[in-house]
């Protein structure tokens, strides 16, 4: 099964149609999108728990929603996966009331002198303006950024989250950086 899902978007979206009436295939789309959006989640809230709970919920409202999803009309089934992501993260930091929350796994255990103190906290802090600056951004523009710098997608990719073409993708990615590099000289 490893081959129909990898061989392209022609097999990937017989896959999504057989997922609509068969669970054993919306497991191989699990199985193959999981590592992607827990990664593009991740770096967005910082903590595994977190990302975990925000990862089940958007593939819960896959699962319950793939029938409302239709190649045809959809630029294709990652694109439509990361757009219930998005607007996932966009929820939850609705929800947070947009606080950042450091997770306990990245605190350091007392004792542990694999690295250096000082650097680990300029790393921190360095992280922390980053993600300040991030939040102070609008939504439409952290989004951007977040899915071509950490989610690392194409601009085509990212064009078809976002319902627009991959040229104003580009535009849009430099302005929202244009705006990010602002703010965080500000922070420093």
């Amino acid at each position: 099964m490893e081959a129909v899902r990898l061989a392209g978007l022609d097999n990937e979206n017989i896959l999504v149609e057989r997922a609509k009436t068969d669970d054993n295939a919306f497991s191989i789309l699990y199985d193959f999108y999981f590592p992607r959006i827990y990664g593009f989640i991740f770096k967005r809230v910082g903590g595994k728990e977190v990302a975990e709970d925000i990862v089940s919920a958007v593939f819960m409202k896959a699962f319950t929603n793939l029938n409302s999803f239709y190649p045809q009309r959809e630029a294709s089934f990652s694109a439509w996966l990361y757009r219930i992501a998005s607007n996932q993260l966009i929820d939850h930091y609705r929800y947070a009331g947009r606080r950042p929350t450091v997770a306990l796994e990245n605190i350091n255990e007392p004792g542990d002198d694999r690295q250096n103190p000082q650097i680990d906290f300029l790393r921190q802090e360095e992280r922390s303006l980053v993600e300040r600056a991030l939040m102070s951004l609008a939504d439409k523009d952290r989004e951007i950024l977040t899915l071509k710098f950490y989610a690392e997608l194409e601009p085509s990719e990212i064009a078809d989250i976002l319902k627009t073409n991959a040229n104003n993708v580009g535009v849009m990615a430099y302005r929202a950086l244009q705006k990010f590099k602002a703010i965080y000289q500000k922070y420093e």
